[in-house]
């Protein structure tokens, strides 16, 4: 009889785990439906690198995860979870291929799109995003009280403001009604 209640446990963890790979998928456009940028390729200078991150996302409710992104060729790998150590996402992300995995039983592929796109933003080079913005969509980055500013605007109207501070970095996405608060944990 203990060993009936020893084995359900461990049934149900793989159970639960089969279903979870079972929600892998492969998305092969590197575009959102409906958005304004196509992502692009890792940057040479983050290549090899890795960050450790604490996000707060606030929109009408908050939340609060942790994150380790890997940067390679051609590849990101993103893992994120609560703060009380609950995995939530699992996802590779290929620029000829797009997304090739997700094991997430809180997040569909779009969701996933949408937070490596708002990496490439805060990531990668000015020069770079701007290949990736649809026509009629500009990026200007200036410094304005001692911090660096990003907005993407279109027909002169704000639609993306990114400030870098020096404790952290906020992503303000006016068209889509988010905050993003990012600090990095690791060293830079």
């Amino acid at each position: 009889m203990k060993l009936l209640f020893a084995i359900k446990p461990f049934a149900l963890s793989v159970l639960i785990f089969m279903l979870l790979n079972g929600c892998a998928s492969l998305v092969s456009n590197n575009q959102i439906n409906g958005d304004f940028y196509t992502l692009q390729t890792v940057p040479t200078h983050l290549v090899d690198t890795a960050v450790l991150e604490s996000l707060v996302f606030k929109n009408e409710q908050t939340q609060k995860l942790l994150t380790q992104v890997e940067f390679h060729e051609q590849r990101l790998n993103m893992v994120a979870m609560t703060y009380s150590g609950l995995p939530i996402i699992q996802a590779k992300w290929q620029y000829d291929s797009g997304l090739v995995e997700l094991v997430s039983a809180q997040f569909n592929d779009e969701v996933i799109l949408r937070i490596i796109r708002d990496i490439q933003w805060v990531k990668w080079p000015v020069d770079t995003i701007k290949q990736g913005l649809s026509q009629g969509y500009t990026l200007i980055e200036s410094t304005k009280n001692n911090e660096q500013v990003r907005e993407i605007k279109n027909q002169n109207k704000v639609l993306v403001k990114i400030t870098y501070t020096s404790k952290h970095i906020v992503l303000q996405n006016i068209a889509e009604q988010y905050e993003l608060v990012i600090e990095q944990l690791n060293d830079k």
